[in-house]
């Protein structure tokens, strides 16, 4: 029988060097998953925690954010509120500059018809009336009355700070150098007595007299300015008394609006029926800060102490 002959077996072959490949592969495989195992284990649990504090911080820094949106837009709103209403405010302002211009215009051209009406009525009260007779004493304040009135504007601007006081020491000076007065009244502007129950009488002149009357005058404030009101009043009231009567009229503003109409309603009522006046009636004007604002009562009395035997003072306090 004859023997087959095999061939000779190799050990290491090529399936062999495949076999170790393998395995190698596999070796190195296991060694490599096992050390990525190992590193992802330490670094996973704190790896985490990283990430929650992360969050966390994030979710903080997204809050803060959020609060300061909510407060910027806040102050958005309240800047366009004010925006809003400083246009709105300024809307008015341009609209109400064309009613300024007007009223200023209004009062310039009021205040040069009262420029002009001054100056026409003292051209008119500045001339010669020829059915009077000339009187030594109009330049000056004659002191020989037996009676004296005082018409005293004891408004606001006569009264305010120490004017009043001053305005007592006048009348206390002019009672003090009437040697031959037998009675003196005091009344105000509107015609209201210091005294009412003395009304139609006279306050007695003594030293006594004169103390309480000058009193009683620190409490007599608060009327009016239109001394006309309490002249007339107080010629109606004593126009029937015999013997010399001087009227003092005090004040240190007045409206000329309708000036001359004033001045002749006075003068007709202080006319006695020869034409002449009763009573002597004297200005006393008080400039207490600027004599401007006493035109007005200077030309009424003025006018009024010409045409009634009397003169007009103006006292600079």
């Amino acid at each position: 029988m004859r023997k087959i002959q095999r061939a000779p077996t190799e050990i290491f072959n090529l399936a062999f060097l495949d076999v170790i490949s393998c395995a190698f592969g596999a070796v190195v495989l296991l060694i490599l998953l096992a050390k990525n195992g190992d590193t992802d284990q330490e670094k996973g649990p704190n790896n985490l925690s990283v990430l929650i504090e992360q969050v966390l911080a994030g979710k903080q820094s997204i809050s803060s954010l959020q609060g300061a949106l909510s407060e910027q837009q806040q102050e958005l709103v309240q800047a366009q509120s004010k925006s809003a209403d400083t246009s709105e405010q300024l809307n008015k302002l341009e609209s109400s500059i064309p009613r300024a211009q007007q009223t200023i215009q209004q009062l310039q051209d009021q205040a040069q018809s009262l420029r002009e009406e001054i100056r026409l009525a003292t051209a008119r009260l500045n001339v010669p009336n020829s059915t009077k007779d000339p009187d030594d004493d109009v330049g000056g304040i004659p002191t020989d009355a037996e009676y004296v009135i005082f018409v005293i504007d004891n408004s606001g601007s006569m009264s305010r700070g120490g004017n009043w006081q001053n305005v007592i020491s006048v009348v206390s000076d002019i009672l003090q150098n009437h040697p031959k007065m037998k009675g003196f009244q005091i009344i105000n502007a509107d015609g209201r007595y210091l005294y009412p129950s003395k009304k139609g009488r006279w306050l007695t002149d003594s030293s006594s007299e004169r103390t309480n009357a000058m009193a009683g005058m620190q409490q007599f404030l608060g009327g009016g300015s239109n001394p006309n009101i309490g002249m007339l009043a107080a010629i109606n009231q004593y126009k029937q008394q015999a013997g010399k009567v001087s009227m003092y009229v005090f004040g240190d503003d007045y409206s000329v609006r309708g000036l001359e109409q004033v001045v002749t309603g006075i003068t007709l009522a202080n006319a006695k029926a020869d034409g002449k006046p009763r009573f002597r009636i004297h200005g006393v004007g008080f400039y207490f800060s600027n004599p401007n604002n006493a035109r007005g009562f200077s030309s009424l009395m003025q006018a009024v102490a010409k045409r009634n035997r009397g003169a007009f003072v103006g006292l600079k306090m």
